[in-house]
């Protein structure tokens, strides 16, 4: 006769057969398969408009258009395509041919056009912003040559009329309208949106004084070049009242002023210390008028407040000193 077992005992007992039991199971049981890595979309191709860039620069547009052809047959009519075929259209009217400059601009218009009636916008679509400006911008230099500046300036308003968007692209199409008519006019007033510092004064306010309006970015590399040019330039002329009023504005979102502001008060202090005190305003508002597309960008206004020269480039200190000289007279 077995031995009896006591109840607690037999259910310990019980337990331990199930989790034997339930080891065995798990050993012999095949391993769940692996979880699939997560999908990794695909670089997109790499964008022929360096290499058209390279290849218009030593003049050779044969060479640009050939590139072009190749990544189209590659990776089809893209909005990296529709960017290098702009760049065909400026390449064109830089290295003098107009036909060929027309052709491109009437292509990149009409695709322009299509990817617009699709629903896309230039705030939305950064490779139809860039390839749209490109195309303005060669046909108002078409136009300029054909029917001089007014009749350009009068075809680049009528375009930025019907943007409401984005601001580097209303930015690009002011400065073309600057380069065309800015010299020889009043300078426009600032609207003081934020600022650094004490209140800027107004521009007006500073008539009977020669001023330069510098239109810079914290994170512009030439005009980190700039700066020390710059401060030599302008401290030679501080005994003939020269002003300086730095110019310019917020690029990301509005939860990011915070970071923004602090991040140009840095860099003016880090990299133009030399420069002294100097006004500093934040205005999308006044880099839009003043065309604040390309940093640095310089405007000079002599005492009577009448701009004498406007010009989206970083400048030698030989050209900075000319062109300080002729407002302070």
């Amino acid at each position: 006769m077995a031995p009896r077992i006591p109840g607690s005992r037999v259910f310990l007992t019980f337990v331990a057969l199930l989790a034997g039991a339930s080891t065995a199971f798990a050993q012999a049981a095949p391993a769940p398969p692996p979880s699939p890595a997560p999908a990794v979309a695909p670089a997109p191709p790499p964008s022929p408009v360096s290499g058209i860039r390279n290849k218009v620069a030593a003049g050779d547009l044969l060479s640009a258009e050939s590139i072009l052809e190749v990544y189209r047959a590659k990776n089809g009519e893209d909005g990296a395509h529709l960017v290098g075929l702009s760049w065909l259209a400026r390449g064109a009217l830089y290295l003098g041919d107009l036909d060929r400059a027309k052709r491109y601009l009437d292509d990149v218009r009409a695709r322009c056009a299509e990817r617009i009636a699709r629903g896309a916008e230039p705030s939305k679509d950064h490779d139809l912003e860039l390839a749209l400006g490109a195309a303005i911008e060669v046909q108002a230099q078409l136009t300029e040559r054909a029917r001089g500046g007014p009749a350009a300036a009068a075809y680049l308003r009528g375009e930025l009329e019907k943007l409401h968007g984005p601001v580097a692209l209303r930015s690009r199409l002011n400065k073309r309208i600057n380069m065309l008519t800015l010299a020889g006019s009043p300078a426009p007033g600032i609207e003081v949106e934020d600022f650094l510092g004490e209140r800027p004064p107004a521009l007006a306010s500073l008539r009977g004084k020669p001023v330069i309006v510098y239109l810079w970015a914290p994170w512009c590399g030439d005009c980190t070049a700039q700066a020390a040019t710059l401060a030599r330039v302008t401290a030679r002329h501080v005994g003939e009242g020269l002003q300086v009023l730095a110019l310019t504005r917020y690029y990301e979102g509005d939860s990011l002023r915070a970071v923004e502001k602090a991040q140009v008060d840095s860099v003016w202090k880090a990299v133009y210390a030399d420069m002294g005190p100097v006004p500093i305003v934040l205005s999308t508002a006044s880099m839009v008028r003043y065309g604040g597309s390309s940093t640095p960008t310089f405007v000079f206004v002599d005492r009577k407040g009448i701009v004498s020269w406007y010009t989206p480039t970083r400048l030698t200190e030989a050209e900075l000193e000319g062109a300080v000289s002729k407002i302070t007279r």
